[in-house]
């Protein structure tokens, strides 16, 4: 017969326990960024409001995957025009498709703390494969810092006058740091 403090005990750590060891959830100091240039000049945007839901455990890649949601409206390049520019329908088109998502199923191992998610980015309605190389520190706050290239024509972003790559360059570089603690059960 279990004692009352041990079975305490026991619902204590059962609720303590990650979902699955390689469930996480995002913590503050995360960030999703972008960098590209206009006419010659580099600019770097980030997107405030994402979403990511992330299964990993570099000893199991099989059973990991990538699930994150953005929300295009919360790009911020430090430029009210461009910004605004961004959410019309030349660029983002946020009326119609105001989220982008990107999912991963698919990983590989590089070697030295370097891994390769093959996902998909959909975007506009469109979906396309992107690669997302990402490092992975291990710990408590597990940190995962990744960047992939999306070429932006591939979606349609940036139609009309601005599908000139001299004037905007077709890719755009997207990097990550999310810092990542482990996900714990719901509450009842």
């Amino acid at each position: 017969m279990i004692s009352y403090v041990r079975l305490l005990g026991l619902l204590l750590l059962i609720t303590t326990v990650p979902v699955s060891a390689g469930d996480w959830q995002m913590a503050k100091g995360s960030s999703l960024g972008f960098s590209s240039s206009f006419q010659g000049e580099v600019f770097n945007g980030n997107f405030s409001r994402f979403t990511p839901q992330i299964r990993f455990d570099p000893k199991q890649l099989g059973q990991a995957r990538f699930d994150v949601i953005i929300d295009l409206a919360s790009a911020d390049t430090r430029n009210g025009e461009r910004d605004d520019t961004l959410k019309t329908s030349d660029f983002f088109d946020i009326r119609k498709t105001p989220n982008a998502r990107y999912t991963a199923s698919a990983f590989k191992d590089l070697g030295n703390g370097r891994y390769q998610a093959n996902g998909s980015l959909s975007l506009r309605g469109i979906s396309k494969p992107v690669a997302l190389v990402f490092s992975w520190k291990p710990g408590p706050s597990a940190i995962l810092t990744g960047e992939a290239t999306v070429n932006r024509l591939d979606f349609k972003v940036g139609t009309g006058d601005w599908s000139d790559t001299g004037i905007l360059p077709n890719a755009v570089k997207v990097k990550t740091v999310l810092i990542l603690v482990p996900k714990t059960p719901a509450k009842p």
